[in-house]
C-alpha cells in the first residue's frame, strides 16, 4: 500500500481513537442523530481499509521470509559444486574458464533473485555433462549426479519463489489502485462529518475543545486533511 493512504489510515484510527474516547463521545453521539449514523459508516469503511492493508503486508512478509529461506539454500548448495567445478577445470588446464567460478560463499551471498538464478542454471548446466557416462568426469572432484540433482532442484525451487514476489507486488499495486476509490468515499464521509463537527461550537468550552482536537486528529502529516473552509479557527464559523 503507498505510504499516502498508510498515512490516511493513521488518520483515520486517530479520529476513531479520538471520536470514541467516552469524554467524547457524550458530546457528539446523537449530536445531531445523523452525525452518529457517518461516525458508524466512517468506522465501518475505515475498518475494512484498515483489514486490506494487513492482509497485504502480511502476504509480503511471509512471501519475503520464503525467498530468503530458498536463497540461501541455493547459495549453500552452488557454492561447494562451483569450488569443484573450478579445481576440474583448472586440472584440465582451461584457466579461463576456472576464473568464471572462483566464488566464495560471500560471492555467491551478494547475488540475488534473477542474477544469483541465472548463475546458478549456468553451474548446474555446466556440471550436468560431468555426472554422465559410465566413468562420470566429475566423480573424482566429489560432483556427483545426486549433488547435481539437488542443485537443480533448488534451481527450480527459487525459480517459482522469486516469481511469487513479482506476482505478490503487481497484484498489490493493482488492487491499491482500486482501492482510492474507496478511500474518497470514506474521505466524502468524513467530510460530512466535519460539517456536522462545526456546528458543536459555541454549545460549550468543551465542545469548543472537542472540535479543536477532532479538527487536529484530522491532519495527515501536520496538514489539513480537508479544506481550510472545513477547519474554522473563529468560535461560531460556519
Amino acid at each position: 500500500m503507498k505510504d499516502d493512504l498508510v498515512r490516511k489510515l493513521r488518520m483515520y484510527k486517530g479520529v476513531h481513537d479520538m471520536l470514541r474516547k467516552p469524554e467524547n463521545q457524550v458530546l457528539w453521539l446523537d449530536n445531531p442523530e445523523y452525525l452518529t449514523e457517518l461516525v458508524e459508516q466512517f468506522e465501518q469503511k475505515a475498518q475494512e481499509l484498515g483489514a486490506f492493508g494487513e492482509s497485504q503486508s502480511q502476504t509480503l512478509t511471509g512471501i519475503t521470509e520464503e525467498q530468503n529461506l530458498a536463497e540461501k539454500s541455493l547459495e549453500d548448495a552452488a557454492h561447494p559444486l562451483s569450488r569443484a567445478l573450478r579445481l576440474k577445470l583448472r586440472k584440465d588446464g582451461n584457466i579461463s574458464g576456472a576464473a568464471v567460478w572462483d566464488l566464495q560463499l560471500t560471492d555467491w551471498r551478494q547475488l540475488h533473485e534473477t542474477v544469483l538464478l541465472e548463475k546458478a542454471k549456468a553451474l548446474h548446466a555446466a556440471l550436468l555433462p560431468l555426472t554422465q557416462g559410465a566413468t562420470p568426469a566429475g566423480t573424482k572432484f566429489g560432483i556427483t549426479a545426486a549433488k547435481v540433482q539437488i542443485l537443480g532442484d533448488l534451481v527450480d525451487d527459487y525459480d517459482d519463489v522469486i516469481g511469487a514476489p513479482r506476482s505478490a507486488r503487481g497484484e498489490r499495486k493493482a488492487k491499491t489502485t482500486g482501492l482510492r476509490p474507496r478511500f474518497r468515499v470514506v474521505d466524502g464521509i468524513l467530510e460530512d462529518i466535519d460539517d456536522l463537527i462545526i456546528g458543536l461550537r459555541g454549545e460549550s468550552d468543551a465542545t469548543e475543545l472537542f472540535v479543536d482536537t477532532y479538527f487536529n486528529a484530522r491532519k495527515i502529516g501536520g496538514h489539513s486533511s480537508t479544506s481550510d473552509a472545513a477547519t474554522p479557527t473563529t468560535p461560531g464559523t460556519p
